[in-house]
């Protein structure tokens, strides 16, 4: 594939998820961090993802191709601690044809890594991708929901680190559509009316959804 200029960054569609935590290991200025890269891709062509790390200090670009599987990227990779590493993604479809660019400038740093967002834009008439770099991931249980109007029914988030440990804390829970359907503090859903909205539990900048659907 050849190398292409990536556009600068705007927008917000589809997620993306870079969750950073340190190495088992000596911790030290040029200590490899785990990232944990999610991409949730549904509605869009997208069969691969690309991801280039450069640096001054960095020897030789690092390329990592991460596969898209039932609309969902997602894989572990490593990028040395440091200042001003660049992280460059590429989409591509099936026919190997780009679809998606983006990048970021951030610092690396041992152990957790604060929440970023940076997003993909479309090269054709796509939606863009939001990208989000953490140091959690953060799953919704179940992803889908269908509810009659007036039911209730409670969901639940897990918080994980890079390598599926537990992380203590609480999400906070919100609805795209309250119109459609209400959540509590508790994660506690209430359908109010027929339609389709997303309820998200976040926790510290990284984010987990659900669908729930009213018929």
């Amino acid at each position: 594939m050849s190398a292409k200029s990536f556009r600068s960054l705007g927008g917000a569609a589809l997620a993306v998820l870079l969750t950073t935590a340190a190495c088992d290991g000596t911790v030290g200025p040029n200590s490899d961090a785990k990232l944990i890269l999610f991409a949730n891709l549904a509605g869009t062509s997208v069969s691969t993802v690309v991801v280039n790390v450069t640096a001054s200090d960095i020897s030789a670009p690092l390329v990592f191709n991460i596969a898209v599987i039932n609309g969902i990227a997602t894989d572990t990779i490593a990028i040395p601690a440091g200042s001003n590493r660049t992280i460059a993604m590429q989409a591509y479809d099936a026919n190997g044809v780009e679809t998606h660019s983006g990048s970021t400038v951030v610092d690396i740093q041992p152990g957790t890594n604060p929440t970023i967002t940076i997003v993909m834009q479309p090269l054709t008439g796509d939606l863009p991708i939001t990208v989000s770099l953490g140091s959690q991931t953060v799953a919704v249980s179940p992803s889908a929901l269908q509810l009659p109007a007036a039911d209730t029914a409670r969901l639940t988030a897990a918080i994980t680190d890079w390598n599926g440990h537990p992380v203590s804390g609480s999400v906070r829970w919100a609805t795209s559509d309250p119109s459609v359907a209400t959540v509590d503090a508790s994660g506690l859903v209430t359908a109010v009316r027929s339609g389709s909205t997303t309820v998200v539990a976040t926790f510290q900048g990284a984010g987990g959804h659900a669908t729930v659907t009213v018929p």
